[in-house]
């Protein structure tokens, strides 16, 4: 991924040089009143930008009446003759550009350029400019290569000569709506320059001449022509372009391919990101038709077709507030077990949708004492529901999920289980164990991003359970009603580019090899990390019995963890701070598109902390 820029790559007349791109326009004019057709001066400037002969076609299409391609050549015979005859005319070069390319190649960075004109047109501005203090490190015209703009093939010669393999790493500027699209097809930033440009039509002198009222409301022209071609930054004159850098370099840097080592949001294949790219309206029959194959492919995980799942827009917790809002009565009570911080949000939950409960609480660095539960059942005879979670991200621990079911069905309870970071990656046998729900989200070990949390649940529960739910938006039933039989309609607005994201996900999760292979990789990522760490010596909380292979916490020991989580990201690493308060710890995620060398380069960058 990019991580600073690297070259800027300008036009020419119109941005660097010829003020308002005039060497042209009295070419084009007398191209086609050669022929006996009379254009403007705004027709000759609307195709601005493409190669000069695509540009002579261009202006014969907006005629009314047709002509023929032998009097487009004509035309086009008759501009050359002009051009050539005054190109040298308009070779000045504009304010600011001179000061502005010192600058960025004190920065490192390559000057390149991309232009309209032929590479004969270009022969006598090359010189005439150098000479007057301009010259690009690369240029190129549309007739050495396969085509001219909007094509981005002068841009991608630019970036070989400079051996740049990451067109976000290049900058385009250009003056005209054919610059930015050049720059936007070959993924590039694109930044659009308003004074002395093409798009602006003016002289220095009619400039001059303007009142201020009227020169902003003809930039304002300019910048809605810029910002719908695509342009990623628009600015007046080419003296604000390092600051452009700068802010760009801000983004590239914020945005800079990290390992992300937590439970979740988490590392996500590129495939996934780019399924997002997509807009869908919700009620379009495709895009439900999606919405419905997630919905099949996440209930087949770990149930069957005695289960449906109902997605909700939002986080794992919305989908477990939703799960106990909807899934049990205000007359029932609920025993929550709890060993963790999220187990005491169901606690939370449970106070604001006014349920009765009693908790279970557990040291945090123990599992759910299955025995514990049992006296507590045996005592309690009112007890209808028994939830808990499965892998408690608090610690990374794993707690005891089929004896806990079968405990708890043995004594008749509804069982719901908050199985929010081990859906994907832990075998799950819902209709086997008789498990009522189950929730999760998108942004954990299917590898999907934030926004979409889901209950698989039974669906004769959920028909039992259909006026149950206390909150509007957050009501399993009504949701899944919408869903319907494959109708795959969201009640309310559906988060569409997550959910497309999930949708790829999902088809990396079969490609991978689904739960198994998905498990196995998890399993290999973890060994490397807390063998590695355990030499190093860092102690984990959980005893390796009771230790997932999806987040494990170590002890942080006389470590600062603001320094080391610094260290790390330096080295493209983001860690997860603790949640533990008798003891200071860190904790690492090995789920979401990470790998066994992830982990190594992990230890590695832990052992030069360490040493430093």
């Amino acid at each position: 991924m990019a991580t600073n820029i690297k070259a800027v790559i300008f036009d020419w007349a119109g941005t660097t040089i010829d003020y308002g791109c005039f060497a042209p326009i009295k070419g084009f004019v007398d191209g086609y009143r050669s022929i006996g057709v009379e254009i403007t001066n705004e027709m000759a400037r609307k195709p601005m930008g493409l190669l000069k002969i695509d540009h002579t076609r261009a202006i014969a299409a907006m005629l009314p009446e047709p002509i023929s391609e032998e009097q487009i050549l004509r035309a086009y015979e008759k501009f050359e003759e002009t051009l050539f005859a005054n190109i040298e005319l308009h070779c000045d070069i504009k304010e600011h550009v001179i000061e502005t390319v010192d600058a960025l190649r004190a920065q490192g960075i390559k000057i390149g350029s991309t232009t309209g004109y032929t590479s004969q047109m270009m022969e006598p501005v090359l010189k005439k400019v150098a000479d007057a203090g301009y010259a690009p490190d690369f240029w190129i015209s549309p007739d050495m290569t396969a085509k001219g703009r909007p094509y981005p093939y002068m841009i991608w010669e630019n970036l070989k000569a400079f051996g740049i393999s990451e067109p976000r790493e290049a900058i385009k500027v250009g003056d005209t709506t054919a610059d930015i699209k050049e720059g936007k097809n070959a993924n590039c930033w694109t930044v659009g320059v308003i004074m002395g440009s093409s798009e602006l039509g003016f002289s220095r002198d009619e400039v001059a001449a303007l009142s201020k009222g009227e020169l902003e409301e003809h930039k304002k022209r300019v910048r809605a022509s810029y910002y719908k071609a695509g342009a990623d930054y628009i600015i007046d004159d080419m003296d604000e372009l390092i600051d452009v850098v700068a802010d760009i370099n801000r983004k590239l840097e914020l945005n800079a391919d990290r390992k992300l080592l937590t439970p979740g949001p988490l590392t996500t294949r590129y495939s996934v990101k780019n399924a997002m790219l997509t807009d869908h309206c919700t009620w379009d029959d495709e895009y439900k038709a999606i919405t419905t194959s997630v919905i099949n492919d996440i209930t087949n995980i770990s149930a069957n077709g005695d289960y449906t799942t109902v997605l909700l827009q939002g986080s794992g917790t919305y989908a477990v507030e939703a799960m106990l809002d909807t899934l049990t009565g205000t007359g029932e009570t609920i025993l929550f077990l709890v060993n963790g911080e999220y187990g005491r949000r169901m606690l939370t939950i449970a106070d604001r949708i006014d349920r009765k409960y009693i908790p279970l609480e557990f040291n945090m660095t123990n599992p759910l004492d299955v025995e514990a539960v049992e006296e507590k059942l045996k005592e309690t005879t009112d007890i209808s529901t028994v939830a808990f979670v499965h892998c408690e991200t608090t610690t990374g621990i794993i707690n005891p999920l089929e004896d806990l079911v079968k405990l708890a069905k043995a004594y008749g309870k509804k069982v719901l289980v908050d199985a929010m970071s081990s859906f994907g990656a832990y075998d799950i046998d819902m209709p086997g164990l008789e498990i009522d729900a189950l929730a999760s989200s998108s942004n954990k070990c299917l590898e999907g991003l934030p926004g979409l949390g889901f209950v698989v649940v039974k669906k004769a529960l959920l028909e039992e359970c259909a006026d149950n739910a206390s909150s509007h938006s957050l009501d399993l039933y009504d949701q899944s009603k919408s869903f319907g039989d494959g109708n795959g309609k969201f009640r309310f607005t559906s988060p569409t580019n997550v959910l497309l994201a999930l949708r790829q996900a999902l088809d990396n999760y079969k490609m991978e090899g689904g739960l198994e292979a998905r498990k196995n990789r998890y399993i290999e990522n973890h060994n490397i990390l807390t063998e590695g760490l355990e030499k190093l010596g860092f102690k984990a909380v959980i005893p390796a019995e009771y230790q997932s292979h999806i987040i494990t916490t170590f002890e942080l020991g006389d470590l600062d963890f603001a320094s080391l989580y610094n260290a790390l990201k330096e080295k493209g690493f983001v860690i997860y701070p603790g949640k533990l308060t008798e003891i200071p710890t860190f904790r690492l995620g090995n789920i979401g598109d990470v790998y066994p060398e992830d982990m190594s380069a992990l230890v590695t960058a832990l052992d030069e902390f360490l040493k430093n």
